[in-house]
């Protein structure tokens, strides 16, 4: 095999904003030498022709069982060669929900991979148990990279005057976040429901406390509606503020006491990630595992969300 004169990276890049693609983003900054498309940007014809470059070194990054096939089709003709990186638990939600012959095909496409990097042991295990004697293709690494301090001042811009304002005003001040309101088995993916519910909670103990929601797309504008009503009816309105559309969040962790990530099923996220970086204390559903340092609580069990939550704030006031 000739020698690989080029890595390219196929995934998606901001805009939007999410794990992915400010990972990605950040990664190109670091490595200039290194090429990087946005594949949901440049139609199934242009992605044919970088495919077919010799010499290359493909790392795709987003799970897609099509584009995977595609890459692997062209990998017979032995002109190049490609790694996998497995954000998040795309891999395990194919395998649950894929016919046979689909699976078939995957165990194929990933036995081909020159790698496959995963972001945790839990990850690297479920494929292990799929596709036992891949042990030496399979690497876990951390899928963060902080962000460039350089971007704060531009990013600041972004926000609203009434954001800083919020935050002028409120204490203890806690961040959650959400790429968009979706279901997963009909629950709240990114627990907004558990949130609303926590801070009607804390307000007895805590009555200016604040939460701040980054939600990158509001699209489900029914499910946000209904949300608001609840929190008029809780009488939280003024404790809580939506940061909406492709904002970056990592300067808030800087300002909070607490980040929350009540979510129902999750990968590496990059949120948790930025907020230890800025020492900035989480508290996360158990549904994976965390970063060291993260204080986690019973997926979905709002009593011990709370009593995490409320614990944490106290130490914290204590000190």
């Amino acid at each position: 095999m000739n020698k690989i004169k080029k890595v390219i990276h196929l995934g998606v890049l901001p805009p939007p904003l999410g794990g992915i693609s400010t990972y990605l983003y950040r990664l190109s900054r670091l490595n200039k030498e290194e090429k990087f498309i946005d594949v949901g940007k440049i139609g199934r014809f242009n992605l044919l022709k970088i495919l077919i470059q010799p010499n290359s070194h493909f790392i795709n990054h987003i799970f897609s069982f099509k584009r995977l096939f595609f890459i692997y089709m062209i990998n017979l003709l032995k002109i190049n060669s490609y790694s996998i990186v497995l954000h998040g638990e795309g891999s395990r939600l194919f395998y649950r929900n894929s016919n046979m012959w689909e699976k078939y095909i995957m165990n194929k496409i990933l036995r081909k991979a020159q790698s496959i990097q995963v972001v945790n042991e839990h990850i690297r295990s479920y494929l292990l148990s799929i596709l036992p004697g891949i042990d030496d293709k399979i690497h876990i690494k951390c899928a963060f990279l902080p962000p460039p301090i350089e971007d704060e001042e531009n990013i600041l811009k972004t926000y609203l005057n009434e954001l800083f304002i919020f935050i002028k005003e409120h204490e203890p001040l806690i961040v959650a976040n959400a790429f968009k309101l979706v279901f997963l088995n009909k629950i709240d993916l990114y627990g907004l429901d558990m949130c609303i519910n926590l801070v009607a909670e804390m307000k007895k103990r805590y009555s200016n406390i604040g939460l701040i929601f980054a939600l990158a797309d509001d699209g489900n504008k029914d499910y946000l509606n209904e949300i608001k009503e609840k929190m008029k009816v809780l009488q939280i309105e003024d404790n809580i503020y939506f940061m909406t559309g492709q904002k970056e969040l990592w300067p808030l962790f800087k300002k909070a006491d607490l980040m929350v990530r009540p979510t129902c099923t999750d990968g590496d996220a990059v949120s948790i990630r930025e907020a230890l970086y800025f020492k900035c204390p989480v508290v996360a559903s158990d549904v994976c595992i965390r970063p060291e340092g993260t204080v986690t609580f019973q997926s979905r069990n709002q009593e011990d969300f709370y009593v995490k939550v409320k614990g944490n704030i106290d130490g914290k006031n204590d000190i």
